[in-house]
């Protein structure tokens, strides 16, 4: 019976790291050139699944004795290792992603997936030393259940179309911001350009894939790891940038945008104003900034 058990924890522990592994390279977004590359990243994990098949013919791993006690074969810290790698790497690259995100969105992922491979990890090495309690078992559906759990609060936080952090988001991000009272900040509150005429005009579709655009040439022309990028509805935008060249930013965004290729002006109005420490609100902060833009859009209007 023991021999049994221990045999279904090992091919269980194979079949949960084999799946996540494709999730973890996908949602790191790890794309290999070369098929040669590809080959190497893979070739431990080959490993791994020819010592698990040869276990049953000659014990290679682990051996079940005939008082029903676990002994491990010469291969089994190798097999052990082989799987630690794994998570250590994940962990390490997502931990050096979540450093790199230019947004909310994609540095919680990252923080998410780490703390996932670290637990993971950190079970594993549990279950080597507690070979009689089923940790393993647990603590992978407790860690797939925190992951689930965390993905969908993020979810809450992240608008669908543009995959900018949304306007709840973005009230929560302005408040801690304001409560830091830090000085070297500015609130960025963008309009697109005639952007009724557009949806009138070439159709909600198109006004659609404008504003996916657009996103896009924010997330690009926020080069800071502190800038946040928000999207406050239907076509305004919202950026906190930490700064001292807020104007540079603003040129960076209009260059980006006037690249793109549509079947219509695309352009965006920007209206900013630099944190005080008499804004008390976030609120105050937003009015001000949104007081310029409309300066920004009545100026157009007049053109």
């Amino acid at each position: 019976m023991k021999n049994k058990n221990t045999l279904k924890d090992h091919i269980f522990d194979d079949m949960v790291f084999f799946s996540w592994f494709n999730y973890i390279l996908t949602m790191l977004e790890i794309q290999y050139v070369k098929k040669t590359q590809t080959l190497i990243a893979l070739i431990p994990l080959i490993v791994s699944v020819v010592l698990l098949l040869m276990n049953p013919l000659n014990g290679i791993l682990f051996k079940i004795d005939r008082n029903g006690n676990f002994q491990e074969g010469p291969f089994y810290l190798l097999y052990v290792f082989i799987n630690d790698l794994y998570f250590m790497i994940g962990a390490y690259q997502a931990y050096v992603y979540s450093r790199k995100a230019k947004n909310y969105q994609q540095k919680k992922s990252y923080q998410i997936l780490g703390i996932y491979m670290a637990v993971m990890m950190i079970v594993g090495t549990l279950q080597d030393i507690f070979r009689q309690v089923p940790i393993f078992c647990v603590g992978t559906s407790l860690s797939i259940l925190i992951v689930y759990i965390s993905l969908e609060e993020q979810m809450i936080s992240i608008d669908p179309l543009t995959q900018l952090n949304n306007r709840n988001r973005m009230e929560q991000h302005l408040f801690e911001c304001v409560r830091s009272q830090d000085l070297n900040m500015y609130l960025l509150v963008l309009d697109v350009n005639r952007f009724k005429k557009i949806n009138d005009e070439h159709g909600h579709a198109q006004g659609d894939l404008a504003l996916k655009a657009i996103a896009n040439c924010l997330k690009e022309s926020c080069i800071e790891k502190s800038d946040f990028v928000a999207r406050y509805g239907g076509d305004e935008f919202v950026i906190v940038y930490k700064g001292n060249d807020v104007e540079g930013l603003c040129q960076r965004i209009h260059t980006y945008i006037q690249q793109l290729s549509f079947p219509f002006d695309l352009d965006v109005s920007i209206g900013y104003a630099q944190y005080k420490k008499e804004m008390r609100k976030w609120n105050d902060w937003f009015i001000k900034a949104d007081k310029q833009l409309y300066e920004e859009k009545k100026k157009l209007k007049g053109r």
